[in-house]
């Protein structure tokens, strides 16, 4: 029962914590202003995190949850669904 709620949850575009969503408004807001996705870097600065391993679990949360995709192995490559 709890495993089935938990796939729910990941493939739910609702219930984003706070700052799940400014994560993703920030890496929206980018991809309008420059025409290109962010790298891990540019959200590490933008988003006044600490370490690019905090941007890399923020990533891997919105893809999860469907918010947003990534292309394998690409720089870059992040992209509004």
């Amino acid at each position: 029962m709890l495993k089935d709620t938990m796939t729910n949850i990941k493939k739910n575009k609702d219930g984003l914590t706070p700052k799940q969503k400014i994560f993703y408004d920030i890496i929206k807001d980018f991809i309008k202003m420059n025409k290109f996705a962010p790298s891990y870097e540019e959200l590490k600065q933008l988003s006044g995190l600490n370490s690019k391993s905090v941007v890399h679990a923020y990533v891997h949360r919105l893809i999860a949850r469907g918010w947003i995709k990534k292309g394998n192995g690409r720089n870059r490559s992040i992209s509004i669904v």
